[in-house]
């Protein structure tokens, strides 16, 4: 048996369009019920219901009675019978006899149809039963082909659709930063990212100032893809390598001042000026063959170290001429410092040729060097990479650092500033969200990763952003009244009662007079008065308060080969969920390029209801200036039941605009 190879599915990642990865979009969410309702069996009508209960009620009682009615009549018409057949009608008395006979079959028969009417009724049920269930049958087979045609153009619609998209930079965007990860989450990132970005944008130059040799996936896919590749592991193969070449003697002693000083912060402005300055003075003397060693030797003759064999007798003697030997003396330190500086990169470009432009460079710092000349190359590295974008004839598509963390964010910037000027793509790898790293992001499109540490994913959420909503904060409900009555009895009586009595004489007789007076009065009143009164208020509050748009907790535990992607949309900003997995070719209904999202079908309709795609947030949408007034009750949606209404019955308030006073009460 003969075993076929699969075939490398990398070079299915070299399809022209920009991807960053995929997004997952749910098929099922767009799935739509069969909202027509099962068809039910029809019930089965009462009067036939109602016939076998006839039928079975007093059954027993209709056959005694038809068997006594027939009996009885047939009895006494065979008596009258009997009776016309001793008279002189002996033809009556037969037809009496017979009439009397047929009433007895009569009876006969009418006590058996009363004994059968249950059975009929229970077959005409039966029958009817089995009519309804055929009809019953037949709609719900008929409804049933309906779902199952329903379903079935579902399900071809959801196959028709796709189910991974592109996930693409925004259109305008130049840059892209890649925040946290994994090695093997920037490996992929690399893999799908840089293959579309090599076959859309063209010649790439990747730097890895991880040590980690990342791109080796890449630089498999370029291959296969037949593409031309060049490595560089530096600073082991840093002979091979000139990253001063072709600069002129102003370029070089800026590109290395820039890179010796960087972002020191002990360098004052005036080491940099004597740097400069002496830098300027030698490169004038050794131009135009500038090179590092020959600069290296420049120094040594500076310092009185033997001839060097890099520069000519007429050169050594005109540097010497440069400055007396007391001030060489007293600028011995200083020159020693600026060789220390150079002397690791003595043999930069010693066996360079001019190579043939590659469709993939890849600079790869291997880390065997000590520190100090690790990052000295770093920054050497980066302005060659600005000259590079400045002043290549072959235009570059894309530039990738990986690493980028420990470049100083004003080289990061000037670089930006260059690549957006001349079209290239720039790519910015940062393992952490620290220092330069904060400094720097926000210059186009930003990628998180997995962060571990929970100030880092503390400040990517904050990055992010944060949303706002109304929740209830406060219930005050206030219930209370007052009853006053009083009541008052004033009873109040007067008696009086008073006389007179006395004699008195006059010449003609005594006389005698007596008299008595008196006086009643009786009063009283009663007082009441009644006072009651009831008050209420509800009042409901609610607050505004800000949320992560999304939580630091869900960058911390993001998968290896996940990333949230934040990205323009219009004016506004959206976060997308993006699976950077290269395996994710090899599925079906895979598009690579974006998709727009359809619009979901209303939750009431949706087999599985949702308002939006669990992938894709919006972050941010834009907004006029001056929105519509709200109340907060309007804000929150809801009110709670019994709460911020007056209680029924209450009497309400009633107002009534009045005219304005003015200050001294009169109309205005």
């Amino acid at each position: 048996m003969t075993v076929v190879p699969r075939p490398s599915p990398l070079p299915l990642l070299a399809t022209p369009g920009e991807r960053l990865g995929w997004i997952f979009n749910d098929r099922n969410l767009y799935r739509r019920k069969f909202l027509e309702s099962p068809p039910q069996p029809a019930p089965l009508p009462s009067h036939l219901l109602d016939r076998l209960n006839r039928a079975q009620a007093n059954q027993a009682k209709r056959v005694l009675t038809a068997l006594g009615v027939g009996v009885g009549l047939s009895f006494l018409l065979a008596c009258c019978g009997s009776a016309a057949s001793r008279g002189d009608t002996s033809s009556g008395g037969s037809a009496m006899m017979v009439l009397g006979f047929v009433v007895f079959v009569g009876g006969v028969a009418g006590a058996v149809l009363a004994g059968l009417m249950p059975s009929f009724a229970k077959k005409a049920i039966e029958t009817e039963q089995a009519r309804l269930q055929h009809e019953y049958s037949q709609a719900y087979a008929a409804w049933d082909a309906r779902r199952q045609w329903h379903e079935q153009q579902q399900q071809q619609a959801t196959d028709a659709m796709v189910e991974w998209a592109a996930a693409t930079p925004s259109p305008g965007t130049r840059r892209v930063d890649i925040i946290g990860g994994t090695t093997y989450g920037w490996e992929a990132v690399l893999t799908v990212f840089g293959g579309s970005l090599l076959a859309t944008r063209g010649p790439m130059t990747l730097v890895d100032f991880t040590g980690e040799a990342l791109c080796a996936e890449l630089t498999q896919l370029a291959t296969e893809t037949r593409r031309t590749v060049r490595e560089l592991r530096l600073p082991t193969q840093l002979a091979e390598f000139d990253l001063v070449g072709g600069l002129e003697s102003g370029e070089l002693v800026d590109c290395l001042v820039e890179a010796m000083h960087g972002d020191a912060q002990s360098s004052s402005r005036a080491e940099r000026s004597q740097d400069t300055l002496l830098l300027r003075e030698i490169c004038g003397i050794l131009a135009p063959d500038l090179s590092v060693a020959r600069l290296l030797g420049a120094l040594r003759v500076l310092t009185d170290r033997p001839v060097q064999a890099a520069l000519t007798p007429d050169e050594s003697e005109r540097l010497l001429e440069l400055q007396p030997d007391e001030s060489r003396r007293q600028m011995h330190q200083h020159l020693r410092r600026i060789e220390a500086f150079l002397n690791p990169f003595e043999t930069m470009g010693s066996r360079s040729n001019a190579p043939a432009p590659a469709d993939l460079t890849c600079l790869v710092t291997d880390g065997q060097g000590g520190n100090a000349q690790n990052e000295l190359l770093k920054d050497l590295m980066v302005q060659w990479l600005a000259r590079l974008v400045r002043r290549d004839a072959r235009p570059m598509g894309s530039l990738v650092l990986l690493g980028a963390d420990e470049v100083h964010h004003r080289s990061i910037e000037k670089l930006s500033t260059l690549c957006e000027r001349h079209g290239v793509r720039l790519v910015l790898f940062f393992s952490h969200l620290r220092e330069e790293s904060l400094h720097t992001i926000g210059g186009g499109e930003v990628a998180l990763m997995r962060l571990g540490n929970h100030q880092e994913a503390n400040q990517a959420a904050d990055y992010i952003g944060k949303g706002h909503k109304f929740v209830l904060s406060q219930l005050t409900r206030t219930l209370g009244g007052n009853d006053t009555h009083t009541l008052a009895d004033t009873h109040g009586e007067t008696w009086t009662e008073g006389g007179s009595d006395g004699k008195s004489y006059s010449r003609q007789g005594s006389s005698r007079n007596y008299g008595r007076n008196w006086s009643k009065s009786r009063n009283w009143s009663q007082t009441e008065s009644t006072a009651r009164g009831t008050n209420w208020s509800d009042a409901s509050s609610v607050q505004r308060v800000y949320e992560y748009t999304l939580e630091p907790r869900v960058l911390q535990d993001l998968p290896e080969y996940a990333m949230v992607l934040v990205k323009s949309h219009g004016r506004g900003s959206v976060i997308q969920a993006v699976e950077v997995d290269p395996a994710i070719v090899t599925l079906p209904r895979v598009s690579m390029e974006p998709v727009e999202p359809l619009p979901l079908p209303d939750p009431s309709e949706a087999v599985i209801p949702a308002t939006r795609q669990p992938s894709q947030v919006t972050v941010s949408q834009p907004q006029p200036l001056a929105g519509h007034e709200q109340t907060a009750q309007a804000a929150t949606g809801h009110t709670l039941q019994g709460w911020g209404a007056a209680p029924s019955g209450a009497p309400q308030p009633q107002y009534q605009q009045q005219p304005y006073q003015g200050p001294w009460g009169g109309p205005q």
